[in-house]
């Protein structure tokens, strides 16, 4: 009963197991020649056993035998469904392959994936798929420039051929080719990106921000002098209560004096 669920379930909107299942049966069937042996009932009944929800199942084995490859009657449809309902159903991937005969050969190259092999069982196979992911990132990795573990770093330690610690070796290796930085990330590059100049020319800073000056922006230090411009012509002791510092006393005492 767990194995029926599994194959009625969805794993997306648009996905149908059973459907992809058939295709792939039809798919075994013409590649191996069915409709041209005596054992063409075993695909159409392994095709039947994924059309559970055919309303006409007798016309619908008829045009399956017909994509195998052979036009079948009605009656050898119905006598196909009869038998179907009977036979013990193989529903496993690897159980309709021994139902089929579906090779590891086969099932590779048509590119089977529902269906299993009697060849090499799905702990093998589990196996090469991961064998064939590392090899595939491996070459990826390769095609970056990356180098193997046995190639780096810390296992060749170059240092050591010539009599240097690893810090004094990274210092010496770490050094600039030339005297420019590098250009800024591509998220932030942009027409007017350039690099920064050692000697403190004109140009933009890294990631495309120029200085505020070249921008036309005043500096923290202008826009503090106009902000004390502006107070500047203010009572010395309105400009110190603006800043919220005590005002003298000898101040304080003179200003209550000129206005007595």
């Amino acid at each position: 009963m767990s194995v029926i669920k599994a194959l009625t379930r969805k794993r997306n909107s648009n996905f149908d197991f059973c459907a992809k299942r058939r295709r792939e049966i039809v798919v075994h069937a013409r590649h191996v020649g069915a409709a041209e042996t005596e054992d063409l009932s075993r695909w159409l009944i392994a095709w039947v056993w994924h059309n559970r929800k055919a309303k006409d199942q007798i016309w619908s084995v008829m045009e399956c035998a017909r994509n195998m490859g052979r036009k079948i009657t009605e009656a050898e449809a119905s006598a196909i469904t009869e038998e179907a309902s009977i036979t013990r159903k193989h529903l496993s991937a690897d159980n309709l392959a021994r139902f089929l005969g579906v090779t590891f050969e086969q099932r590779q190259r048509l590119g089977l994936t529902t269906i299993g092999s009697v060849n090499v069982k799905k702990s093998a196979r589990k196996e090469l798929r991961k064998r064939n992911d590392r090899l595939a990132k491996k070459h990826k990795r390769r095609a970056l420039g990356m180098r193997p573990q046995s190639e780096s770093l810390s296992a060749t330690q170059p240092w050591r051929e010539l009599g240097m610690s690893r810090a004094a070796w990274y210092r010496r290796n770490k050094a600039r080719r030339d005297s420019e930085t590098t250009l800024s990330a591509p998220i932030f590059l942009n027409s007017e990106d350039r690099p920064v100049s050692p000697e403190g020319g004109a140009g933009l800073a890294e990631r495309g921000f120029a200085s505020k000056k070249v921008r036309g922006y005043p500096s923290s230090q202008t826009a503090t002098t106009m902000v004390a411009d502006r107070y500047a012509t203010l009572p010395l002791e309105l400009r110190l209560a603006a800043l919220c510092l005590p005002i003298p006393e000898n101040l304080a005492r003179a200003n209550i004096g000129v206005a007595a």
